[in-house]
């Protein structure tokens, strides 16, 4: 078995930073120990740490994204969470898939319905026609194609104004 199968728990993969930490946790104490400055072992620790926490910062997902967030911003219309992607085939509609195109998924809306997707932190806005069926993400509405997000200045999941 190798060393990447022994970390596997019920078939998902464990995180190797909890290993990592106290690895690095001995290796600043036998250093501090043969060295005058324990202010430079704190520094080193607390340098370990911010590596190791700024990686599970990375896999943060939805959950946390709810949690910590709000809509806010003035909205005419209804304040959504979206999201954005940039591979594909085919949509639900039969169209050729185009991540530069202004087009956009939604679980209800009828294909060829016009949506104004605005950003709230720059006030930037630009209008999405509905061909694709998504994001099934519980909290999530609207999944915008890589154009869309990149006119309005969108770069992560977010929340979104739609008219």
């Amino acid at each position: 078995m190798s060393a990447y199968d022994s970390r596997r728990t019920y078939g998902r993969a464990r995180s190797p930073l909890p290993q990592l930490s106290r690895c690095l946790l001995e290796k600043c104490k036998v250093e501090a120990e043969g060295s005058m400055r324990p202010s430079f072992f704190i520094f080193r620790l607390a340098l370990a740490w911010l590596i190791t926490s700024s990686t599970q910062a990375h896999s943060r997902g939805f959950a946390w994204f709810f949690a910590h967030s709000k809509p806010h911003g003035n909205c005419s219309g209804q304040h959504v969470v979206a999201t954005f992607y940039a591979s594909g085939r085919r949509t639900a509609s039969g169209q050729m898939f185009d991540p530069g195109g202004y087009t956009a998924a939604h679980r209800t809306l009828p294909f060829g319905s016009r949506v104004t997707v605005t950003n709230p932190e720059n006030g930037r806005s630009v209008t999405v026609v509905i061909n694709d069926r998504g994001p099934f993400t519980r909290g999530v509405m609207l999944d915008l194609t890589r154009g869309a997000a990149h006119a309005i200045g969108m770069h992560r999941t977010q929340w979104v104004c739609m008219l």
